[in-house]
């Protein structure tokens, strides 16, 4: 009776550090496929973001251009240009109405 004890107590002992470890295993795998999971959808987000955050990069940039907003008295607020450094290419003004529809002299 005590030899079957013993038996059956090395036969139940025996899978344990394998169950554990094929468990173990079995984790690190679903670990490692959601962080390639996530790595894909990041990379993803990145390529289909990438034009709007340029675009929206060069609209920063611009917004420096500006001095902070002014509100006046009357409620109207101003948005002042900043003084252009020297030498510094200005963006073209806008044409005066009523030249834009003018014929062309050729």
């Amino acid at each position: 009776m005590r030899r079957l004890v013993v038996i059956f107590a090395l036969l139940l002992a025996a899978p344990m550090p394998v169950a554990a470890q094929t468990e173990s295993d079995e984790v690190q795998e679903g670990l490692d496929l959601l962080t390639e999971g996530a790595r894909r959808l990041l990379e993803e987000l990145t390529e289909e973001l990438s034009p709007f955050l340029r675009q929206l990069e060069m609209q920063l940039d611009e917004l420096q251009a500006y001095e902070a907003p002014e509100i006046l008295p009357n409620g109207d607020i101003l948005i002042r240009r900043k003084p252009d450094p020297e030498g510094a290419p200005r963006p073209p003004e806008p044409a005066p109405e009523g030249e834009e529809d003018a014929p062309i002299d050729l």
